[in-house]
């Protein structure tokens, strides 16, 4: 490892642990403080490409070696969602440090060779008012298109109960019984849209490596992808999960931004295209953000589209605003903006539509609307 390697990782990891994990996951936050003082622990991830050297691919790599191959091990008693119950304390990072030493190679491999895909089906709740201010705008049915599907429990979204509270206020949309997904509202401001009714034509995922939800093997690393203390999560993407084994949609294996047209395509002109991605655009270049912009573009000066992002500024409303929204911070992952993107006739608009929590547990509307100005 190089001064330059471990320097990154340094800075990496007391960002993550300062930033991501605070207030989220101590012990993510324990361990993640630990590696920015002693870099060497995370070698592994030097294996992953630039663009996906963060924390939390490496800490899933951990929680996949423990929930595979070495089970028993005694960071497992740490990690609430492997049944650990042990509080973060100074003998947790020794734990680590034995964990990589133990299975170094297979921490690498697993570095290299995948993404984060944490499927939080709770996001489905900040996505519902944004599709339903697409239909209530363009007031024809959508086609969802997913770029970084995942297992594609956002495709089915419009199949989930979404509940929102604010104080004593509770109201709940979609359909009567379905697997509830709940979300607080934050500022005062009712995310109304969310009350829209949605009828969704056809639903297509695109993943470089699409997961399939009935596929235990596949599942544990999505399972891996659970933060520890968030057990709650964990028994909701197991429901969620099977609810796409009886959905079905669509996944198609591919890079997000080569293969959007050809899916596109096949969407009939009597239905709207409605793009979106929840969380997945922080994993590409700048190169490659540009041009998924210009491809948007693209199809909406030929045919009416709208596009959802729940991302991080720099990663979703900046690239169709080019300057910062007011409404979210930059540089960071823990929380960001539900924009909405829709051509009409050609022309284009632009919303930001609320701030959102990480993992789909609360969102505070702020419905605003921007210049449409592409990234350069």
């Amino acid at each position: 490892m190089t001064p330059a390697d471990a320097a990154m990782l340094t800075r990496t990891f007391r960002h993550f642990a300062r930033r991501e994990f605070r207030g989220h996951s101590i012990r993510y936050e324990h361990l993640s403080a630990a590696v920015a003082d002693h870099p060497q622990l995370a070698t592994p991830l030097l294996a992953a490409p630039p663009g996906q050297r963060r924390a939390i691919l490496f800490f899933a790599a951990v929680q996949y070696i423990l929930r595979t191959v070495a089970p028993g091990h005694p960071l497992a008693g740490y990690l609430p969602t492997l049944g650990g119950t042990r509080e973060a304390d100074s003998a947790m990072p020794a734990a680590l440090a034995d964990l990589v030493a133990a299975h170094r190679d297979d921490l690498t491999a697993l570095c290299a060779t995948r993404t984060t895909q944490t499927n939080e089906a709770r996001r489905a709740a900040l996505l519902r008012p944004a599709f339903g201010r697409a239909a209530e705008m363009l007031g024809r049915p959508l086609t969802l298109v997913e770029l970084g599907t995942s297992a594609g429990l956002l495709l089915i979204s419009d199949r989930y109960t979404c509940e929102y509270r604010d104080g004593d206020r509770v109201e709940s949309y979609g359909p009567a019984g379905g697997l509830t997904m709940s979300c607080e509202v934050r500022g005062g401001r009712w995310p109304s849209p969310a009350a829209a009714d949605l009828v969704v034509a056809d639903r297509v995922g695109i993943d470089l490596s699409p997961v399939d939800a009935a596929d235990p093997r596949a599942v544990e690393w999505l399972r891996a992808c659970v933060w520890p203390e968030h057990t709650e999560r964990l028994t909701r993407l197991d429901a969620a999960l099977a609810e796409v084994v009886a959905a079905r949609p669509r996944l198609v294996a591919g890079e997000m931004v080569a293969t959007l047209p050809g899916v596109l395509s096949t969407v009939d002109e009597d239905v709207v295209p409605c793009v979106f991605t929840s969380n997945a655009l922080m994993y590409l270049s700048a190169a490659d953000s540009r041009r998924l912009a210009a491809t948007l573009a693209e199809v909406g000066a030929r045919r009416d589209l709208a596009v959802v992002l729940n991302e991080a500024s720099q990663c979703g409303a900046e690239l169709f605003t080019g300057r910062p929204a007011e409404a979210g911070p930059r540089g960071m992952l823990a929380v960001g903006l539900l924009t909405l993107v829709v051509w009409r006739g050609g022309r284009a608009t632009v919303e930001v539509l609320a701030r959102t929590g990480p993992h789909g547990q609360w969102l505070e509307w702020v419905q605003r609307e921007y210049g449409y100005e592409p990234a350069s």
